[in-house]
């Protein structure tokens, strides 16, 4: 019995050190950018902006957008088959300021994702050699995507992506997402992001600037066509066809309310699953749940044994793991005080990994933005391994 303790104490300690020295690694690496309205874009940026059934948000987030007032920015949304107002309201928004344009989509042709499809067909009209895409319910501030530029081409590169600032949301969200972060750290190798001799890349939904030459170079959109991760996606192909790609957080520029109710994030964290391609790698995830959640909880729940030491080694592990998550709700600007509730959050964000899990074993794929994919079908899109 003393012998497991020490085992699990052990390695439960090492796996918290590990992430620890991830997000150290990765702050050191990944810098913190703000907007600067006094920042002037020097070259004209199309904000492509997909949008499906956002009617409760999709008014507030481009009014954020459109209050950046530059003349060289051109706005494009892209009505994706909403069932609610979502379109009318963009249509009212484009009756105000003529930046805006709006298309409309009634389908998505066989062998595409229908986020990737309107991203194309926003692509399609865009007149400008930086294209930013951003998904519908993101707000951008003034002066981030001239901050944005002029760091790209500091950087040299042709692909920026920024992090956003996660407000409001349900209990759930709120609880687990500094857990999700630290497994996002540690799992995509986030300090490697911005080095270019290292394979890994990074994009993000919310904010990806890349240079329209770029994205040609690489194929264009296509490329992406059945890719569920399709901002990393976008890092992938371009640095893949020789671009160089760089990662920052902006708190202050970009934020969203992400999964606005709890049927959204259930609903919305099932299309992970899609990078196991097939029911026995899903098993196998679920065999390493059950590991994961034994390591994440052990120092909470070991200090059952004290004063022996393994318990003594928990209770340091404990410690750690409290300064770990609140550290990272600070420099990524999550809740502080469900970071603090360790046990708590590891336990919500391992209910709904759980669900996705076994909800993708079921089905033999997975449901995303009201469309059904089989694994079979989204690996045969693969362009980026998580």
């Amino acid at each position: 019995m003393v012998i497991a303790l020490w085992v699990v104490a052990c390695t439960s300690a090492c796996w918290w050190l590990w992430q620890t020295v991830a997000f150290m690694r990765t702050v050191a690496t990944v810098p913190r950018l703000a907007p600067d309205p006094s920042i002037e874009l020097t070259e004209g940026v199309s904000v492509i902006c997909p949008a499906r059934d956002e009617g409760d948000e999709i008014e507030a987030a481009m009014g954020t957008r459109l209050s950046d007032a530059s003349p060289q920015l051109e706005f494009i949304a892209v009505d994706d088959r909403s069932d609610d107002d979502t379109g009318a309201i963009l249509e009212a928004l484009a009756q105000e300021d003529s930046r805006l344009q709006v298309l409309h989509l009634e389908d998505c042709p066989e062998g595409w994702l229908g986020k990737v499809h309107a991203q194309q067909r926003g692509v399609d009209l865009a007149t400008h050699d930086w294209l930013l895409f951003s998904d519908g319910d993101t707000h951008v501030e003034p002066g981030t995507v001239a901050v944005a530029q002029a760091w790209a081409i500091e950087q040299r590169a042709d692909i920026v992506a920024f992090t956003p600032r996660i407000v409001d949301g349900p209990w759930m969200l709120r609880a687990g997402v500094t857990a999700l972060m630290r497994m996002l750290l540690g799992g995509l190798k986030l300090w490697e992001a911005n080095r270019d001799d290292r394979p890994r890349v990074m994009g993000v939904g919310a904010f990806n600037l890349v240079r329209r030459a770029a994205l040609e170079r690489a194929g264009g959109l296509e490329q992406l066509r059945m890719e569920v991760a399709d901002d990393v996606g976008l890092a992938q192909i371009v640095v893949d066809a020789g671009g160089r790609a760089r990662l920052a957080t902006c708190p202050d520029g970009v934020w969203i309310r992400w999964y606005r109710t709890l049927r959204d994030l259930l609903r919305g964290t099932e299309k992970g699953c899609a990078k196991a391609g097939s029911r026995a790698k899903l098993m196998l995830g679920l065999a390493m749940w059950w590991l994961l959640l034994v390591l994440e909880l052990a120092p909470f729940v070991l200090w059952a044994w004290w004063p022996i030491a393994p318990a003594i080694i928990a209770a340091s592990t404990g410690l750690v793991a409290v300064a770990l998550c609140l550290s990272v709700a600070l420099r990524f600007s999550l809740p502080r005080g469900w970071a603090l509730l360790v046990p708590v959050s590891t336990l919500v964000t391992a209910a709904i990994l759980l669900r996705s899990l076994v909800l993708a074993i079921v089905r033999g794929g997975i449901r995303w933005k009201g469309d059904a994919h089989t694994l079979a079908a989204a690996r045969a899109g693969e362009k980026v391994q998580l």
